[in-house]
């Protein structure tokens, strides 16, 4: 899920439209180095330690889609935040998922009440991310998250109110990266890097499921999640995988071994008596009589 993928940018001579501090990530793209060391230096300027972009694929929730990430948060919480499947209890997506969320400046306090949330934030904590702001886009329907984080859980006042001064800057530095990643990898069609990672046991627990018929709201009415964060699930099988859809996932799911169809684990019911259908057969048989009988004259 949280797997970096690092876009390389080009650009024009004409820079005179870009804000001066833009131009370390200018003179990065300008020797084909990585965009890495610069937006760091940016956001370290901006009180900041890591960042977080991420985009969803799909214009539409009932759509299967694709989750790219770029990252410089530690490799360890990026594995935790996947295995553990934490996009089920992350308060800042979820806060996201509204029509148009407005920035969101956290700390512990966010989700406090809820053991689930409050044990996710210690443990994103331990990694340096205790507090933060998150800034939403759209593009075209395409979901976008920028985060910034900071190491300390509780913001005081004054805290909150530099990062309030700095939200003008992170929403612009955020539009370049998403300019930046669109034009470099998905207009290009760059694969997610995720593809060969294993599935997560919650991830082939949704394949499982689905294997049987299940859809995206039976899945999450079974495992207790939303049907959003289920298909959340299935854009990152989709994105391990390799595959197109569900269906394909499901075909090498089963192929490689990830999962199992036991027809006996769900048999086909048996077909119920019905007027309306019984008629309706008595008519067609009827028909092909009449057209068999005509054609023999």
């Amino acid at each position: 899920m949280l797997v970096p993928i690092e876009p390389k940018a080009m650009v024009s001579d004409d820079v005179r439209c870009l804000a001066p501090w833009l131009l370390p990530i200018v003179e990065a793209a300008r020797n084909n180095e990585s965009l890495f060391a610069p937006v760091q230096t940016i956001i370290k300027a901006m009180g900041f330690t890591s960042f977080l972009y991420a985009v969803g694929t799909s214009e539409e929730l009932h759509r299967d889609e694709r989750f790219y990430f770029w990252t410089s948060v530690p490799v360890e919480w990026i594995r935790e935040y996947d295995t553990q499947s934490y996009i089920e209890i992350d308060p800042r997506v979820a806060h996201g998922w509204s029509l148009w969320p407005p920035p969101l400046i956290w700390d512990s306090s966010l989700g406090s009440k809820q053991p689930l949330t409050r044990r996710f934030m210690e443990r994103a904590a331990q990694h340096g991310i205790g507090s933060g702001i998150a800034i939403y886009f759209r593009d075209g329907g395409h979901k976008i998250m920028f985060a910034l984080n900071r190491p300390e859980r509780r913001l005081k006042a004054s805290a909150r109110l530099e990062i309030a001064a700095a939200t003008t800057q992170a929403m612009h530095l955020g539009s370049v990266l998403h300019s930046v990643f669109w034009s470099e990898v998905m207009e290009r069609g760059v694969p997610p890097t995720q593809q060969g990672s294993p599935l997560s046991a919650r991830e082939r627990q949704c394949l499982q499921l689905a294997a049987h018929g299940m859809t995206s709201f039976d899945i999450g009415e079974k495992l207790g999640i939303t049907e959003r964060t289920a298909n959340f699930h299935f854009s990152n099988i989709l994105s391990k995988l390799g595959v197109l859809n569900r269906n394909e996932a499901i075909a090498k799911g089963v192929c490689h071994g990830l999962i199992h169809v036991d027809p006996r684990a769900s048999p086909i019911p048996p077909i119920t008596s019905s007027k309306i259908r019984d008629a309706q057969l008595r008519r067609w048989e009827a028909l092909r009589t009449a057209r068999r009988n005509g054609a023999s004259r």
